[in-house]
């Protein structure tokens, strides 16, 4: 069936854990034979002692049935349990690759509802298929053939009525399976708006407030969680259908044991095998039933692998690492060379980047400007090997095509537009728990951050709120400063690092930056003139192209496509096509 196709994504993960599946699907298999002998077993000695007639041997076999049962449940417990955490293990670690992968603008592309719903309870319910349904409904289909062969064998041709009220109960959601699907997909994505929509209350809850719409996001909120109340709603009563058809044919087929007993008594059969027959007849449905239950469940979880392999095979944005084979580099600390770099986001249409040459040397500091959509962020990304690449680029001569994105980072940090603050300490901020007091304070002070950390009233063990709510934009910059400082890159790219400061703050970064960038190349994405004068020179983007470069006052000089950029006029495509340039380097 088409809608149990996504459960397909578990079989790698169980493959290569057979030996506990199949541990798994031997212990859940004994547990249901011994139920059933339990029940069988019980009747036929209270019947024997009734005519004390092999009384005994039955007490015995029933404490053995129900010995190995306990063992079996036990077993089940522990082993399908280790079995399905480390599925869910080794499918979470996947599922964050994944989500690495697509990290930042593939991400950022993405709601952050479906992600977490993806990455948390997604994955969490397949412990479930993993823990139980799979072994289930296998041991329930082999536990079934030998009740029905033993029946027929000791009993007669006539049980073999049980076979297909076996297969009608585990029909039931089989059949159902697909509304199943739907009503599990309608769930998830009720939850994943309602996810997102907490989410961007909490996070604009001061622009909520001082706008007055904190009741039209508490109606917002209502509504999706409303609707999460409905499909859950409408998953109860299906399930509730489930059993009662489940019920119902339990109960048809214990009327008609009932009734074929009878008859069997009435032509001369022993009356006390009859109560026998009955418990068999209805133990012999517990196996079918499991199977029946674990598969109620089935197309919510086929609609959560579902999500979950579309986490797992969605086109990433990140490198892959590394592609080796290239000749050795020559060590150029700060050196930075690009040659025809092209980059196409998995969604776009046109090259973010198309054939980008560029040439930084070591400790030269570099601004990077251009239009909105020019490319300057993804040539920041292409820089930190955070975004897959054609093309050659070197950092500090080595060429990145021969090394992973982590050792390149180790020589060249990115530090974003607004740094994330994390609920943890300014020192568990700085990201470097094996960094000395001493590199710590360092960086604090070339970050212009260390006389602010002191006046805290724990100093550096001071607790930070969430996203640095309580610190201004500026403390928050130099924080991502001092982070990116305490690891000492010979490179250091910034993205739009004033562009949310006032004058005055934007004043104190720069001159935390001026101290900071001695030694050290510096890449700067900007759009501030003031940061455009503090570098040695400017390299002017267009449509993903370098297409001037030079000091800031001579680009202005020449350039009136550069003056539209930097004096904020109409720098639209259609814009600057026409705005001729004086003189093109």
């Amino acid at each position: 069936m088409n809608v149990l196709r996504p459960l397909g994504l578990l079989v790698p993960y169980l493959r290569r854990r057979r030996g506990l599946f199949f541990g798994v699907f031997a212990v859940v298999t004994v547990g249901m034979l011994a139920s059933v002998a339990v029940s069988v077993l019980s009747v036929s000695a209270a019947s024997a002692l009734a005519v004390e007639a092999g009384a005994p041997a039955l007490v015995l076999a029933v404490v053995a049935a129900v010995v190995a049962a306990g063992l079996a449940a036990w077993g089940e417990q522990w082993f399908a349990h280790v079995l399905a955490y480390r599925v869910i293990d080794a499918l979470r670690i996947d599922v964050h690759r994944a989500i690495a992968g697509l990290a930042p603008v593939g991400l950022a592309r993405r709601r952050s509802g479906d992600t977490v719903a993806a990455a948390m309870g997604d994955v969490e319910s397949l412990e479930w298929f993993a823990a139980h349904t799979v072994a289930q409904v296998s041991a329930g289909a082999l536990a079934c053939l030998v009740i029905d062969v033993t029946a027929v064998v000791l009993l007669g041709p006539l049980w073999l009525l049980l076979l297909p009220a076996q297969a009608l109960l585990v029909a039931v959601p089989l059949l159902l399976a697909g509304r199943a699907a739907e009503q599990g997909r309608t769930l998830r994505a009720a939850l994943a708006r309602l996810s997102a929509r907490v989410l961007a209350a909490r996070s604009s809850a001061r622009d909520v407030v001082l706008l007055g719409r904190v009741g039209v996001e508490a109606r917002a909120v209502a509504d999706e969680t409303s609707a999460v109340q409905r499909a859950r709603r409408g998953l109860s009563l299906r399930a509730g259908l489930e059993q009662a058809l489940t019920d119902a044919l339990t109960v048809v087929l214990l009327l008609t044991t009932l009734l074929l007993a009878s008859a069997a008594v009435s032509a001369g059969m022993d009356a006390t095998l009859a109560p026998s027959l009955v418990v068999l007849a209805a133990a012999a449905l517990s196996p079918a039933a499991i199977a029946a239950g674990a598969l109620g469940r089935i197309g919510e979880t086929a609609e959560a692998a579902r999500r979950v392999a579309a986490v797992l095979r969605a086109p990433g944005v990140r490198p892959v690492d590394p592609v080796g084979g290239r000749a050795p580099s020559t060590p150029r600390p700060g050196a930075i060379a690009a040659r025809g770099l092209r980059a196409v986001y998995p969604e776009g249409e046109t090259a973010a980047l198309d054939g980008v040459d560029l040439d930084i040397a070591p400790g030269e500091h570099v601004a990077v400007v251009g239009a909105s959509g020019a490319g300057k962020t993804t040539l920041a990304l292409a820089l930190a090997r955070l975004l897959a690449v054609d093309g050659d680029l070197s950092v500090d001569g080595a060429d990145c095509a021969s090394e992973s994105g982590a050792e390149t980072r180790r020589r060249l940090v990115l530090l974003p537009q607004q740094p994330h603050v994390f609920r943890a300490t300014v020192r568990e901020n700085l990201l470097a728990p094996d960094a000395a007091d001493e590199a710590v304070w360092a960086a604090l002070e070339r970050a212009r951050l260390a006389a602010h950390v002191r006046a805290l009233p724990d100093g550096i063990d001071t607790l930070l709120a969430e996203r640095g709510t309580t610190w201004s934009g500026g403390e928050r910059q130099r924080l991502g400063l001092a982070r990116a400082l305490l690891r000492d890159p010979s490179v250091l790219v910034l993205d739009e690092p004033t562009a949310s400061l006032d004058t005055r703050t934007e004043a104190e970064f720069l001159a935390a930056l001026t101290a900071a960038r001695a030694g050290r190349t510096t890449v700067a994405i900007t759009h501030r003139p003031t940061l455009m004068r503090a570098m040695d020179r400017v390299v002017f983007v267009e449509s993903g192209r370098v297409v001037d470069t030079g000091p800031h006052d001579e680009l202005v000089a020449r350039s009136a496509r550069y003056r539209a950029v930097v004096e904020g006029a109409d720098t639209s495509p259609e814009a600057l096509s026409e705005t001729p340039d004086l003189e093109r380097r």
